[in-house]
């Protein structure tokens, strides 16, 4: 079956918006993204990305498989988890984490490629497999969305 150019389009558009948070994100000054206060209270980048993956993975089984489907961000969240505990994402299992079809996961994957925030690598022993990394910039980017979502949630259980 041949994916239909309304499926490209809407893979397209997800990315640009995908990419304008990052960028938004990108431009804002160090300064103000504020990042102790979340961590003094014992919350950091990597529980927040395992608990947003948990909380995704939760939705599709508790409301609904076919509505949220994310798979951008599924791969986004899995290599930032996977590269902080030291592990390697093949291709294969970042098409798995994205919880859709492994044909439509490729194309996000080559699509997050092309637009520099995911790096794709071989080892020099076993070119058979590809491993999936994320570029600095969007990893920068996560933390930075990371350290926007902790401050919001700190300020609302502040008394």
């Amino acid at each position: 079956m041949v994916p239909s150019a309304e499926l490209f389009q809407e893979v397209d558009a997800r990315l640009s918006e995908i990419k304008q948070l990052f960028t938004q994100l990108a431009s804002e000054s160090p300064s103000a993204v504020p990042t102790e206060g979340a961590r003094s209270r014992g919350l950091d980048h990597i529980d927040l990305a395992r608990m947003m993956l948990w909380a995704r993975t939760l939705l599709e089984s508790e409301v609904a498989t076919d509505l949220f489907a994310d798979p951008a961000f599924n791969i986004l969240l899995t290599l930032y988890v996977s590269r902080h505990d030291g592990q390697d994402v093949s291709t294969s299992a970042a098409c798995t984490a994205s919880g859709v079809p492994t044909t439509t996961a490729l194309r996000w994957i080559n699509a997050l490629t092309r637009r520099g925030m995911v790096r794709k690598r071989s080892l020099p022993t076993d070119r058979r497999f590809t491993y999936l990394e994320l570029t600095d910039d969007t990893r920068a980017a996560l933390e930075r969305y990371f350290d926007l979502i902790l401050d919001r949630g700190l300020k609302q259980l502040a008394p």
